[in-house]
């Protein structure tokens, strides 16, 4: 699954019978995108 859906999930939750609670959400990325960046230098 996406972290997109994820997310989507999470607030599915909230707006139902978890509203007004915490919900935690952990967002994995590889960092693949940046490696072309300075990010890594």
């Amino acid at each position: 699954f996406s972290s997109g859906a994820n997310v989507a999930a999470a607030l599915r939750l909230l707006r139902g019978d978890q509203s007004g609670k915490t919900i935690a959400v952990v967002i994995c990325d590889s960092g693949l995108k940046y490696l072309s960046t300075d990010l890594w230098s």
